[in-house]
């Protein structure tokens, strides 16, 4: 809506990403602790039914819109985000970078990772510790690769702030550092990483760099190490926050109601804010930028709340049947 400059979305993209890592990861522990094992099937079969229904949606939708006022319809585009490809497509293939499904590209990521994490987790968290050493590896991978975009398309500030932004292998990291706090936190060094977190010197020193990665504002740095400090400042900032008891209160306020509730839309706003924005930019085209910004924040509601209540909510309890013991997401 014009606030990029204000709101720092792609701060908020990588703290999605890191607790999105460290839900998860609690999920596939307790799943593991309970059971003795992580079915694999049911995983990705749940994954499916959460993502799928109100992603159709937002494609049906936006297709409709499309044949309404006459646009031609990208189906390879379509099969991006059907495929969890956008990422790469917006990249390499887009010759229109205006797409709304742009945004998708954070889906991508996220589908890339979990296609492959299970798998990853089956395999080593019978033995914690090299679980955790092969993770800590894997978390330096996409930074190498951030440095090799930085070298590859010096030629163009967009070009490489694109590659190091929005593509799985430059950006999985973010995710990665959430679950290897959940896989600290909850199977190995316990004791030893709530001293770190009930800390509030650390704390404080996590928030610094938190906001220091906003201020800095050169290209190299944002476009390389920014994402991995960010990871080591949420790797302190967001346990503390959910488990330690010094920071009972910040807890307190995230688990208001209405913040709770904006929380469960998110996945629907995530997807609808852009139908909203692009259906409605004649209203900001006239002039009429209060009035825009009033209108695609009513649509947006609506039709997010339309796709949680009558297309998530019915899936949701279908995916409950899916729930190994019924126990878990």
């Amino acid at each position: 809506m014009g606030f990029e400059k204000i709101i720092p979305g792609g701060l908020g993209v990588t703290i999605f990403f890191f607790i999105s890592g460290y839900i998860i990861t609690n999920l596939l522990i307790d799943e593991y602790q309970h059971t003795g094992k992580l079915n694999l099937n049911l995983f990705y079969i749940r994954r499916f039914l959460r993502l799928y229904p109100a992603l159709l949606l937002m494609i049906g939708l936006f297709y409709s819109y499309n044949i309404y006022i006459h646009k031609p319809i990208n189906i390879h585009e379509g099969f991006a985000c059907l495929f969890f490809y956008e990422n790469y497509y917006f990249f390499y293939g887009s010759g229109n970078n205006s797409s709304i499904y742009r945004i998708l590209w954070s889906l991508a990521v996220e589908e890339h990772f979990y296609l492959l994490f299970p798998l990853i987790f089956l395999v080593l968290f019978k033995t914690p510790k090299k679980m955790i050493v092969i993770l800590v590896i894997l978390i330096f991978i996409p930074l190498i690769f951030r440095f090799w975009g930085l070298y590859k398309y010096a030629y163009s500030t967009d070009m490489t702030e694109r590659y190091c932004y929005v593509l799985t292998h430059t950006r999985f990291d973010s995710i990665l550092y959430g679950c290897l706090s959940s896989l600290v936190f909850k199977v190995y060094g316990t004791k030893t990483y709530q001293a770190i977190l009930s800390n509030k010197l650390i704390f404080t020193t996590a928030l610094m760099v938190l906001v220091s990665c906003l201020l800095f504002r050169n290209a190299t740095f944002r476009n390389s190490i920014r994402y991995s400090l960010q990871g080591i400042a949420l790797f302190i900032i967001v346990p503390a926050i959910i488990n330690m008891e010094p920071y009972a209160r910040v807890k307190t306020i995230l688990c208001n109601r209405i913040i709770v509730f904006i929380g469960k839309l998110s996945y629907s706003i995530y997807l609808m804010h852009m139908i909203a924005l692009t259906s409605l930019v004649f209203i900001k085209t006239s002039g009429h930028l209060f009035l825009y910004f009033l209108a695609a924040t009513l649509l947006t509601a609506i039709l997010s709340l339309f796709s949680f209540y009558f297309i998530e909510m019915p899936f949701n309890k279908l995916r409950i049947k899916f729930r190994p013991n019924n126990h878990y997401i």
